[in-house]
Order: C-alpha cells, then structure tokens, then sequence
C-alpha cells in the first residue's frame, strides 16, 4: 500500500462551507423576513439558489487545493 502525506484544514475553513451556510441565511431571511409578494419573494429566492450553487462549483472546480481530514480519510 502506497501512502500520502498532505496538509489538511479544518472544515470551518472551508469556503465551500462558508457560501453554504451564507446562502441558507440569505434564503431564510429572504423567505421568512422579507414582506413581498409571493412572486418577488419565488424569484430572489430562486436567484440566491442559483448563486450558491454557481459558486459552490466555481470554487470547487478551480479554486479548492487542500483536504479536510474527513475527506483525507476517503483518500
């Protein structure tokens, strides 16, 4: 068996993690704290989603070098 060592973060460093949780909040706090019509309300939603998630691949894709140690375990 071959072995590897390599850095690791913690996942509270992650950025991908960060975006997730930023967007969550936006989401609840739009949906539940935002007085619009139901319309308005579908389509900032919608937009915030689409954010997050053209981010989160984004950063994933080009922008993510280290390992959390969950992820190293897989390894």
């Amino acid at each position: 068996m071959n072995s590897v060592e390599v850095d690791v973060k913690s996942a509270w460093l992650s950025k991908i993690n960060w975006v997730q949780v930023i967007g969550v909040a936006a989401t609840m706090g739009t949906a539940f704290g935002v007085d619009l019509p139901k319309e308005e309300l579908l389509q900032i939603v919608v937009g915030i989603q689409a954010v997050i998630g053209v981010v989160t691949w984004v950063m994933r894709t080009w922008f993510t070098t280290k390992l959390t140690p969950s992820s190293a375990v897989k390894v």
